[in-house]
C-alpha cells in the first residue's frame, strides 16, 4: 500500500491539479493543446532518447516480453472489431475506433510517467511502446482509413505506408534512434545527456497536469449513451488485454519482477487521449470514444494502484 501512496498519488494528484485549473478557468483547451505538443514532440522524445542511449542492445527478455505484448494486442483487435461488428452493428471504419481504443493504452501521459519513476521498469516499459507505436498505431490506422474502391495506390507503396507511418511518431523515432546509437557503440558527452535528462524529467509532471487539463476543457462526454461500448471497451482494454499477456509471458518464461510488472503497469493504463485524436481526425466514433476514456481512466485508479501494491509493495 505504500506505493500507492508514494508513486500513485502523486501522480493522480497532478491530474487532479489540471483538472482543476481547467475548471477554475485558470487555463485553457489551447494551453492543453500547447502542452500536449510540448510533451509530445519535445519532452518524452528526448526522454526517450536519452534512456535507449544508455542502454545496451535488445536482449532476449526484450524480444519475449515484446511478443507477449504484441500477440495479445493483436488478438484483442480482432476480436474487440468482431464484437463491434456483429454486436453493436457498427460499419467498419467505426469497428476500427472501437477495437483501437479497446488496444491503445495511455502509455505516454500516464504510465510512462510511473515507468520513469520505478528502477528497472523505464526500459521494459519502452520496448511495449515501441512495440504498441508501430504495431498497435499502424493497425489502427489501417482500420480506421476511409475505404475508397477508386483508389489507385499500388499495393506496395500501401504496404510500404503502413510500415512507415509509425516512424513518423516523434515518440517511436526517437525511441528507435535512441536503440540505433547505443547499439553503435556511441555515448553521449556529459553535458549533452545533461540535456536530454533535463528536457525529459519535464515531460512527465507536464503530460499529467495537461492530461487533467483535457478532461476539463473538454465536453462531458455522453457516458450514460454509451456505456455498452464502454465497458465493452474496458474489459478488453483492461481486463483480457493484462490477462492474454502475462498468459503468453508465462508460457515464454518472463519471470523477471521488474519486466512483469512494467507488463502489468502497460496493460492497465486506460484509452490512450490519442484515441480521441484518431477518431477526430477520422470523424467517426468520436463521441464513443471519449466517453470510454473518462470510464477508463476512472478505473485506473483501481488498476494502476492494484499494480503497484502487487508489484512495488
Amino acid at each position: 500500500m505504500i506505493a500507492v501512496f508514494t508513486v500513485a498519488f502523486p501522480v493522480f494528484a497532478v491530474i487532479a491539479a489540471g483538472l482543476l485549473a481547467g475548471r477554475l478557468k485558470l487555463a485553457s483547451a489551447d494551453d492543453s493543446a500547447a502542452l500536449n505538443r510540448f510533451v509530445f514532440r519535445f519532452g518524452f522524445p528526448a526522454a526517450l532518447f536519452g534512456l535507449m542511449s544508455g542502454a545496451s542492445g535488445l536482449t532476449g527478455l526484450d524480444a519475449r516480453i515484446a511478443f507477449s505484448y504484441g500477440a495479445s494486442a493483436l488478438a484483442v483487435i480482432a476480436l474487440s472489431y468482431f464484437i463491434a461488428r456483429k454486436i453493436f452493428a457498427l460499419d467498419p471504419q467505426r469497428a476500427g475506433a472501437h477495437a483501437f481504443a479497446s488496444t491503445i493504452g495511455n502509455a505516454v501521459f500516464l504510465g510512462l510517467p510511473i515507468a520513469l519513476g520505478i528502477e528497472g521498469w523505464a526500459r521494459p516499459f519502452v520496448t511495449l511502446m515501441l512495440v504498441e507505436g508501430i504495431l498497435v498505431i499502424g493497425v489502427g490506422a489501417a482500420l480506421m482509413a476511409p475505404r475508397d474502391s477508386s483508389d489507385a495506390t499500388p499495393p506496395f507503396q500501401r504496404t510500404v505506408g503502413f510500415v512507415t507511418r509509425p516512424l513518423t511518431n516523434p515518440l517511436v523515432a526517437a525511441a528507435l534512434a535512441g536503440f540505433v546509437f547505443a547499439s553503435l557503440g556511441l555515448t553521449l558527452p556529459a553535458p549533452v545527456r545533461a540535456f536530454f535528462d533535463i528536457l525529459g524529467r519535464a515531460a512527465g509532471p507536464v503530460a499529467l497536469f495537461s492530461l487533467g487539463l483535457f478532461f476539463a476543457t473538454r465536453p462531458a462526454p455522453p457516458i450514460g449513451e454509451t456505456i455498452g461500448k464502454s465497458v465493452s471497451i474496458g474489459l478488453m482494454k483492461m481486463a483480457l488485454l493484462p490477462v492474454l499477456c502475462f498468459a503468453i509471458a508465462a508460457a515464454l518464461h518472463v519471470d523477471a519482477p521488474a519486466y512483469l510488472g512494467s507488463l502489468a503497469l502497460f496493460t492497465v493504463t486506460p484509452t490512450a487521449v490519442g484515441a480521441f485524436v484518431m477518431a477526430s481526425q477520422y470523424g467517426r466514433y468520436v463521441d464513443e470514444t471519449a466517453a470510454a476514456i473518462a470510464f477508463t481512466t476512472a478505473l485506473s485508479v483501481l488498476t494502476i494502484s492494484a499494480v503497484l501494491v502487487v508489484f512495488v509493495g
